[in-house]
């Protein structure tokens, strides 16, 4: 098996984890946080794209995030600042409708794939550019890791609240 069709296994199974995570869950339990030091799945759904946006498009591409470039910050009313949140800037986030979070996950996710099929494999070794280190192999498994962990965050705090769900 290639590094990319690695890359797509991990990137298709978190899909469908997430799926069923976010499936039937209201505004309301997307923005459920356990306590005033935590994240809430809207937040981490909306980090975790923001993560893979930026690690598609300005790490491995060298462009412009969808963030800015198609204007999400404008249509989701959330901030530009990816990570690193105070307890404060945690509470006073806002939480963005869960339709057009997802309308964004999945912009994000086309160009992610369009990258996959075009990228060859031997470009997966290479350096990205002198200022970043690491190769575009690199940061597409760390993506990967990412999403898969965060995808986990997210089921796991549908399970706090709605238990085994049946």
């Amino acid at each position: 098996m290639e590094a990319k069709e690695l890359i797509l296994k991990s990137l298709e199974q978190s899909q469908r984890t997430l799926t069923n995570a976010l499936d039937g869950l209201t505004q309301e339990e997307v923005a459920w946080c356990p306590g005033v030091e935590c994240n809430n799945i809207a937040f981490i759904l909306w980090h975790t794209t923001r993560v893979e946006d930026m690690f598609i498009n300005k790490m491995i591409q060298g462009q412009t995030e969808i963030y800015e470039a198609e204007g999400w910050q404008e249509k989701l009313g959330t901030p530009a600042k990816v990570a690193r949140y105070t307890v404060e800037e945690l509470q006073n986030w806002p939480v963005p409708d869960m339709a057009v979070l997802r309308e964004y996950a999945d912009a994000v996710r086309q160009k992610t794939l369009a990258l996959l099929e075009s990228i060859p494999p031997e470009k997966l070794s290479e350096p990205l550019r002198p200022e970043r280190p690491g190769t575009a192999g690199d940061t597409l498994g760390r993506m990967s890791t990412e999403i898969a962990m965060h995808v986990g965050q997210i089921a796991y705090l549908r399970g706090m609240q709605r238990g085994l769900d049946k």
